[in-house]
């Protein structure tokens, strides 16, 4: 599988669909061009030192070059965004969940995840509580 390299390309992909697995968050985006899907890697500094952040690089690569042809639907773009137990998880059940997730990411049904829906009233006003002063 190619991989993502340009900021813009990232960018691109977080405006798609986003799902939260044990060891990682997957963005996807399907593409208009044909080809092989791509992917890309984040491993933020909240996760460890250098040492830890690259280890889990290498897992999550190992994991992608583990799917077969099949299970990488084509013509679209993925970002895996790593989270600390990367390195924990049994690497079957981080292959189990890549594979699950790719497919899953890319259906427009499923939610984007940007935080909690605010509370709306009967009218479709949010209710935003203001100190009374």
């Amino acid at each position: 599988m190619d991989t993502l390299k340009k900021r813009s390309e990232f960018l691109a992909v977080a405006k798609g669909g986003r799902l939260g697995r044990r060891a990682f968050v997957v963005q996807g985006l399907k593409r208009d061009a044909d080809g092989a899907a791509r992917v890309g890697y984040t491993v933020t500094k909240k996760t460890g030192n250098s040492v830890m952040r690259s280890r889990i690089k290498r897992r999550l690569r190992a994991a992608v070059a583990e799917l077969e042809s099949g299970d990488k639907p084509q013509n679209a773009d993925f970002v895996l965004i790593a989270r600390d137990s990367a390195l924990t998880l049994p690497f079957q059940k981080l292959v189990a969940d890549l594979k699950s997730g790719l497919s899953q990411v890319l259906d427009p049904a499923t939610p984007r995840g940007r935080g909690k829906p605010r509370r709306t009233d009967r009218q479709g006003q949010t209710n935003l509580r203001r100190k009374q002063g």
